[in-house]
């Protein structure tokens, strides 16, 4: 679990250059030997790409823009900001803001 956590503490890091653009919650799901790292980010414009490229393994996490028309996106989307969220049988164990 520590590992993932430093992993996104390492990634937040490296977007440093964008910080006064970008927000982001990002968090662990799930145990040990059994995790995954979600959340949102999002920045001004219309696509945070350029924002994260300042971040060289940004390409390791997969994107998707929200929509929030979508009850599920906007549900995603509050439960990432609360850290409230489970993605199958992974439930919440860490997590971390940029701002």
């Amino acid at each position: 679990m520590l590992q993932s956590a430093n992993q996104i503490g390492g990634f937040f890091a490296r977007l440093e250059a964008s910080r006064k653009y970008l927000f982001a919650s990002m968090v662990v799901l799930g145990k040990a030997n059994d995790s995954i790292i979600t959340g949102v980010i999002f920045g001004r414009g219309d696509s945070a790409q350029a924002l994260i490229d300042c971040a060289p393994d940004w390409e390791s996490y997969a994107t998707a823009p929200l929509d929030f028309s979508k009850a599920e996106d906007k549900k995603f989307f509050e439960d990432s900001l609360t850290w409230d969220l489970q993605v199958g049988d992974k439930a919440f164990a860490d997590g971390k803001i940029f701002k």
